[in-house]
């Protein structure tokens, strides 16, 4: 089964208002831009002046003040320029932030498909919108607010609207910088591409779904792929991926795409937890608790589809896209509590919980990185602990850096650049103790059960990379249902696709 369509937006920028010929445009004013029902920025003036005074009429009508998210709708201008002028708040001036940026592209997009428009054109006086890395932040979110999952029964005037492409026009150039169309594509490409997999059904994202088409994504580009499944891996000695696929009628699958740039300094890896369906395994999660089980393989989504765009945005840095992709699931071969399970790195696992087979899963994949593959840092991305949902909710995810904070702080700088919401956490020694096993050399829940259970578990994750540089992010929180400024809710987010971007770039650059 081939992916389904992406619906594509096409970015264009444009001197005037007076060559639209669009169906809808979007007026963005700052809440600056309007006090005591005046219209203050000579900007907003002067687009008020072009659309025939239909701003200022509704700003006296107090339908309108610039609020965050505020929206107003018209039929038209008298000056025929647009059938419909949609007008958005951008709030402070001081609240201008990539996040808000995307936010704003997204609530664009949503209101341009309940009208069922795909034309639209945008123009403001608001930094969201004149500046050009903000710009691009708002394209980047309307891609992302006109994305659908396209599932397998659409009407046939449904089809046809998701194979129309949308398209985004910006009035007037940028005022600092400069827009970069190809970068925009790119990037909400991939998040597409993540948020695709992460949405699909378990029964159609299986472990060879995602290493089949990200393979083929990967040899267009001319990367290097290897796809191992499960003789390879008995061969090789991943036998902790075996334990945890063991139960599944779907083998694992162990993918690593590469790219590598002519010139570089650096080599990154990019490492996912990819359980395409977790149940909990014989430690059987409640049957509300397997609801959203299918995006436990965002990680694998994040890592895979980021390498791909860093590859194909020609960035001077070379990245390993890992995932170890398998299904936790019951029947007679499914791992049990109390195993002993013998991993790559030849250290043992004793397994305590089943559903604690995420860091199972990785302490396979993340030896191999680090020993095989000999990156200069390894950042790994996944759905692990629920743990981090209590203390970073649905805003943002938990970032564990070894072996100090050095890599975190990296993290921190292309977190500020994506609007991509971290917090570094604790790695203290301590808890190194917690993870010391009775009847192998650790366990994989720790002694204490319950307490400090993301850090438990990226102590875990610490045991299988070596001196290698090191940061585990925890996006259980955040990879859906992600309540964060710049992000749908309720679905896949494609979180972690820019933040890796990012890295990638601050690597290049270092």
């Amino acid at each position: 089964m081939t992916l389904p369509t992406i619906k594509s937006v096409r970015f264009h920028e444009t001197p005037s208002l007076a060559n639209l010929g669009s169906r809808l445009l979007v007026v963005v004013s700052d809440e600056s831009d309007i006090e005591q029902k005046q219209l203050k920025s000579p900007e907003l003036c002067s687009i008020d002046l072009e659309l025939g005074g239909i701003v200022k009429e509704l700003v006296d009508l107090g339908d309108f003040e610039g609020k965050w998210l505020q929206t107003t709708t018209t039929l038209g201008t008298r000056k025929n320029i647009a059938t419909r002028v949609l007008l958005v708040g951008a709030g402070k001036k001081n609240d201008q932030q990539p996040a808000r940026a995307r936010q704003l592209g997204i609530l664009v997009a949503e209101e341009s498909q309940k009208l069922k428009i795909n034309q639209v054109a945008l123009v403001g006086a608001s930094a969201l919108c004149t500046d050009a890395a903000l710009r691009e932040q708002l394209a980047i979110g309307f891609q992302a607010g006109i994305f659908k999952y396209p599932n397998t029964n659409l009407s046939d005037e449904a089809k046809a609207q998701l194979e129309t492409p949308a398209e985004l026009t910006f009035v007037n150039r940028p005022k600092h910088g400069t827009f970069d169309a190809k970068k925009v594509e790119i990037t909400a490409k991939a998040m597409d591409t993540c948020r695709l997999l992460q949405d699909g059904p378990a029964n159609v994202v299986t472990p060879k779904y995602v290493s089949e088409h990200i393979a083929e994504r990967a040899r267009a580009l001319g990367l290097h792929v290897q796809i191992w499944g499960a003789e390879k891996l008995r061969e090789v000695g991943f036998n902790a991926m075996l334990a945890v696929g063991g139960g599944s009628i779907h083998e694992p699958q162990f993918v690593v795409i590469e790219y590598k740039p002519q010139s570089y300094k650096k080599t990154l890896a990019l490492v996912g937890k990819g359980l395409t369906y977790d149940s909990g395994g014989y430690s059987m999660k409640p049957a509300t608790g397997q609801i959203g089980m299918k995006y436990d393989m965002s990680g694998a989504a994040v890592s895979l589809s980021a390498a791909l765009a860093i590859a194909e945005l020609g960035l001077p840095v070379r990245v390993f896209g890992i995932a170890g992709l398998c299904e936790n699931m019951v029947d007679a071969n499914a791992y049990r509590v109390n195993d002993i399970v013998k991993t790559y790195s030849g250290k043992t696992i004793e397994i305590l919980n089943t559903d604690a087979e995420g860091r199972v899963v990785l302490a396979d994949a993340l030896s191999y990185t680090a020993k095989d593959l000999k990156p200069d840092c390894i950042v790994e991305f996944s759905t692990l602990t629920g743990a981090m949902v209590v203390s970073l909710g649905h805003y943002g995810a938990g970032v564990f850096s070894f072996p100090d904070a050095t890599l975190g702080k990296t993290l921190e700088a292309a977190s500020e650049k994506s609007g991509e919401k971290i917090w570094l956490l604790p790695t203290w020694e301590e808890i190194n103790d917690d993870i010391k096993g009775k009847m192998a050399d650790i366990n994989n829940i720790g002694a204490t059960t319950g307490n400090a259970g993301s850090i438990v578990a990226a102590m875990f994750l610490k045991e299988f990379t070596g001196d290698v540089p090191y940061a585990h992010v925890d996006i259980a929180g955040v990879a859906a249902d992600n309540m964060a400024i710049g992000y749908t809710r309720k679905t896949g987010s494609g979180y972690g696709v820019q933040l890796s971007i990012e890295l990638a770039r601050n690597l290049a650059e270092a």
